[in-house]
């Protein structure tokens, strides 16, 4: 039972699940052999595959000698152990073939594109295969009530994927920022869903709530942000949403389009010409990027260095006091 759990674990990434239950199904003799390669196939991603594997995930060097150990524990693989993993990732694969194919066919129905979401996400319950699928239910505006119950899901799956596998983000804060992120998307996504069913109030509050998460970095929420905002007929708040929008370098090439035609719009209705939208348009982004660029240098310019005492790259201590007075550079990297 443990082994079985453990491999059922590992195809959903249940990463911390998985080692734990293999880990005590290694100490029964009768199962050491198996477990002990499925915990190989585990140390070996998460020491030698993991790097960008999912955002925020770094290789973790440390599991390298533990995955050459387990596999020397485990001897020569059984036929259906690998057959397994490659059986695992075909039908990954060939559901993935599927959505595409039916996310790009006009003739498909709903119903089979719902069906083949289902799948995926019942196949390995990552949170991106959750955003996606509620994803393109939106892009057709369709099932929207089944979109709703997807977001509830692919938050709290996707919560769950983020605590199974901390370790492979290096940081705490870079858990908290993907657990931030996580709730961020689904709430998008639900206040989305609500908008194109009329429901503005819950509108209001998820897309709010996403706002607030992401903290207003987050383009498609902020185009979202500006359409509720013409909805209302708040159009001072669907132009900032829009400028937002504009000067976020995640902005995809349509949502830029399609903030700048909206703009135009509402810009229209207060009687600017075409010409003068573009001249206003212009300035007004090249005014808010100074703006952003005065308030990142503000943070702490002026302000007294504290104590610092580096290693630098022959191994020698600098103490940056006896700097004083000079120009220093300092270079901030990160080597896992």
């Amino acid at each position: 039972m443990l082994a079985a759990k453990g491999r059922i674990y590992w195809r959903l990434l249940r990463t911390k699940s998985a080692e734990q239950a293999l880990i005590a199904a290694a100490k029964s003799p009768a199962y050491a052999a198996e477990a002990q390669y499925w915990l190989g196939r585990i140390y070996s991603f998460k020491g030698s595959q993991a790097e960008g594997a999912y955002p925020g995930w770094h290789e973790e060097v440390s599991y390298r000698p533990r995955a050459t150990a387990a596999f020397t524990a485990a001897g020569e693989p059984k036929a259906e152990w690998v057959a397994a993993i490659e059986t695992g990732e075909a039908k990954l694969k060939l559901l993935d073939a599927r959505i595409a194919m039916l996310q790009s066919s006009t003739d498909a129905s709903v119903a089979d594109l719902r069906a083949a979401i289902d799948a995926r996400t019942a196949l390995r319950p990552d949170p991106m295969s959750y955003a996606l699928g509620a994803n393109l239910l939106l892009a057709r505006r369709a099932d929207l009530p089944h979109v709703m119950r997807m977001a509830a899901e692919g938050q709290a799956a996707g919560e769950r994927f983020i605590r199974e596998n901390e370790s492979s983000y290096k940081l705490d804060g870079k858990v908290q920022a993907s657990l931030d992120r996580n709730r961020a998307g689904f709430a998008d996504i639900a206040g989305w869903a609500a908008f194109l069913q009329g429901d503005i109030k819950i509108a209001e509050e998820r897309l709010a709530e996403s706002a607030r998460l992401s903290r207003g970095l987050d383009s498609t929420n902020q185009l979202h942000l500006a359409e509720l905002s013409r909805k209302k007929g708040d159009l001072e708040n669907a132009r900032e949403h829009y400028l937002t929008l504009l000067g976020l370098a995640g902005a995809t090439p349509v949502q830029r389009d399609q903030a700048k035609t909206a703009l135009a719009d509402v810009q229209a209705k207060s009687g600017e010409s075409p010409a003068e939208y573009e001249k206003w348009l212009a300035a007004t982004l090249e005014r808010k990027r100074e703006e952003r660029r005065k308030a990142l240098v503000s943070n702490m310019a002026g302000k007294k260095l504290p104590a610092l005492v580096l290693t630098d790259l022959q191994g020698h201590k600098v103490d940056l006091q006896a700097e004083r007075g000079n120009v220093v550079l300092l270079n901030f990297f990160s080597a896992w």
